[in-house]
């Protein structure tokens, strides 16, 4: 009798058990938080963070990988609907290779008209000259704990 009452709970208790609707089978249909990622084309934006600076200034950091065996190159960027500026007007990202940008780099995409508060989602355009745009939406964090000491450069 106790087996046969077991035998009927445990189905009820596995997650599995919900079928395509439940909740481990979900995705979210929000942005995740810190580490924004994006494809297009052959090019991939990992880890994409706005970090705040002083008055309405911030700084995006991410990767972008090329897996494609012809080069591309970012050309245009808006952040929160404003022109970013792309230190060195553009830049390429070969065939085959990753950029960084903002964090141990030489490359950023900075703002000047960041007036938003800090853990908010601002969209962001990235415009490439043969894969097209591609629109995220990606957090703001302030410069401190593993951010700290990261503003925009090249200023």
């Amino acid at each position: 009798m106790i087996l046969a009452g077991v035998a009927l709970l445990v189905p009820g208790l596995t997650g599995c058990f919900n079928g395509i609707d439940a909740s481990t089978n979900v995705q979210a249909t929000t942005a995740p938080g810190t580490g924004v990622q994006a494809t297009i084309g052959t090019l991939s934006i990992d880890n994409a963070t706005l970090v705040t600076g002083e008055g309405p200034t911030g700084t995006l950091l991410m990767r972008i990988a090329n897996f494609g065996p012809i080069g591309d190159r970012l050309v245009q960027a808006q952040i929160n609907g404003q022109p970013a500026e792309i230190v060195g007007t553009t830049v390429e990202i070969p065939a085959n290779d990753s950029i960084p940008f903002g964090w141990e780099s030489v490359h950023y995409v900075n703002t000047i008209a960041l007036n938003v508060g800090p853990s908010t989602y601002v969209p962001v355009t990235l415009q490439f000259e043969k894969s097209g745009a591609v629109d995220m939406q990606v957090l703001t964090v302030p410069p401190t704990g593993i951010y700290e000491g990261i503003a925009p450069g090249g200023l």
